[in-house]
């Protein structure tokens, strides 16, 4: 557990490292929203197709062994994005080496969910305490990565982040490479179905529907948060510094995140977690609305709420599909998952800056709204659904 809280919490650095950065780096290449948004989707797009592929190894060698190769994987990248930019200074050196960072990214969550998913007994309450801590790396990553960039370069956060992941993967070698299981699983062999666990498909395809919308929102609207706080919130001491207060107030208002994730986590193990799914994503589509047209500290307090509300579904989510998979395909269904919300959600990142050059920042956010509706609607259809099997489960039981 302390190996996968400490990595996800640095995975988040590393995914979150770039947004803060964005007024720098138009400025050093001379660029526009556009085109940094390419960059991010670069990033985004190889860390979640490459999800699917680390969902069917973790079921195969084993989820530790895979941390260990994403910390050391991005550590190593993330180190060599100075001498990188030395050598060849463009941007689409750094957004190769941030498409290569994105790949080593994508097999930390299908392993680290698939760990807990088997070794857990408290799912819920486990992957509430997982998401904290990546609440916590998120709701760093923007004044971290501003600070250290406005004051020492656009390159430092990335090496001071990587120096940590290869810390960090040296102490995850002296770890068991392999899950501790129940006798019971140990002697079923790999591909051997659970017994009693029937696999509802069209569930499974609503929830992913959902799943999906919400993962475009997210690409979306962290991508350019940092900024769109720096230019709505003003706070005296930080007049001059746009970046270092876009980051700033990002921090602030995601640190929300963290209490979401752990409320959620201990409230999907008493309650129905469909029914909390769905009021989680209308909540926060409600203040992300807000969001497009607020200022000053409505505009922080309509971001702290969706922030709560927002990773509040994550952990709903990962119980869903522990509870929708069978046990030797959980490492197969966090895949599919962070696949589908990471990568095809990535697109939103160019999507957004698009939208940016051309109707403002504010758009972003009305455009999510949108995304976050048709998340609602794919819940409300996997309620009726889940109403619909309980009898017959009732009767065979």
């Amino acid at each position: 557990m302390g190996l996968a809280v400490s990595a996800h919490g640095l995975i988040h650095l590393f995914e979150g490292v770039l947004p803060p950065l964005i007024p720098l780096l138009i400025v050093k290449f001379n660029t526009d929203y556009f085109h940094i948004g390419l960059v991010v989707a670069a990033f985004s797009y190889a860390f979640g197709f490459g999800a699917l592929p680390a969902g069917i190894l973790a079921d195969r060698v084993g989820p530790r062994r895979l941390i260990s190769l994403f910390l050391f994987g991005t550590g190593i990248l993330s180190i060599a994005v100075w001498p990188v930019y030395t050598v060849w200074s463009s941007l689409w050196s750094y957004g190769i080496i941030m498409g290569f960072i994105g790949l080593f990214c994508s097999i930390y969550h299908p392993a680290a969910n698939t760990l807990l998913s088997l070794t857990m007994t408290q799912k819920g309450n486990a992957f509430g305490i997982h998401g904290i801590a990546g609440s916590i790396g998120v709701a760093l990553a923007p004044i971290l990565s501003a600070l250290l960039g406005s004051m020492l370069g656009w390159r430092t956060p990335h090496v001071i982040f990587g120096m940590m992941g290869v810390a960090l993967a040296f102490y995850s070698l002296t770890l068991p490479g392999q899950v501790t299981t129940t006798p019971a699983e140990k002697e079923r062999p790999p591909d051997t179905p659970d017994e009693g666990h029937t696999v509802d498909w069209i569930k499974i395809v609503l929830f992913l529907l959902s799943a999906t919308s919400l993962g475009l929102t997210y690409k979306g609207i962290m991508t350019f948060l940092p900024t769109y706080m720096g230019q709505r919130v003003q706070l005296v001491f930080f007049s001059t510094n746009p970046v270092a207060l876009g980051g700033t107030v990002a921090t602030i208002a995601l640190m929300a995140g963290a209490w979401g994730q752990y409320i959620a986590g201990r409230l999907v193990d008493r309650f129905d977690a469909e029914k909390l799914y769905l009021a989680t994503i209308l909540t926060g589509m409600v203040f992300v609305f807000a969001m497009a047209f607020s200022n000053g500290l409505i505009l922080v307090g309509a971001t702290v709420i969706y922030a709560f509300f927002f990773f509040a579904t994550q952990p709903v989510q990962n119980f869903l599909i522990s509870s929708y998979f069978p046990k030797h395909r959980h490492g197969l269904g966090y895949g599919i998952h962070f696949f589908l919300t990471f990568g095809v959600g990535s697109t939103a990142a160019a999507v957004a800056g698009f939208l940016a050059d051309r109707l403002g920042l504010e758009s972003i956010f009305i455009a999510m709204t949108f995304c976050f509706a048709c998340s609602a609607v794919m819940v409300i259809l996997l309620i009726f659904r889940t109403n619909r099997s309980r009898p017959g489960q009732q009767r065979a039981a």
